[in-house]
């Protein structure tokens, strides 16, 4: 997997796309740190790339509810309780 400078991204964005192409996946960084994934899409698989992402971040969210939720003891009763408080609010 190939990692980019977000710089570069900015100063040579043609270059950056045609090596995504290549690559499959780029990695943009930001001070040396990972801060984005860039995927390659086009109008075959746009819908399909974006249910997966979305999908894998519903999934992601609700592992670390899981673990946030077995790290400070807090269990179902609680949790369904603090549901109810938030249905109440809001109708």
């Amino acid at each position: 997997m190939k990692f980019i400078p977000s710089r570069d991204l900015r100063l040579k964005t043609a270059s950056v796309l045609n090596e995504l192409k290549k690559e499959g996946e780029i990695i943009i960084t930001s001070n040396g740190k990972p801060s984005s994934l860039m995927l390659p899409v086009d109008e075959t698989n746009l819908e399909q790339v974006l249910f997966f992402v979305k999908s894998m971040k519903t999934k992601a969210a609700v592992r670390n509810m899981r673990i946030t939720f077995k790290k400070n003891k807090i269990s179902a009763e609680d949790i369904d309780k603090e549901i109810n408080a938030v249905r109440k609010e809001i109708l």
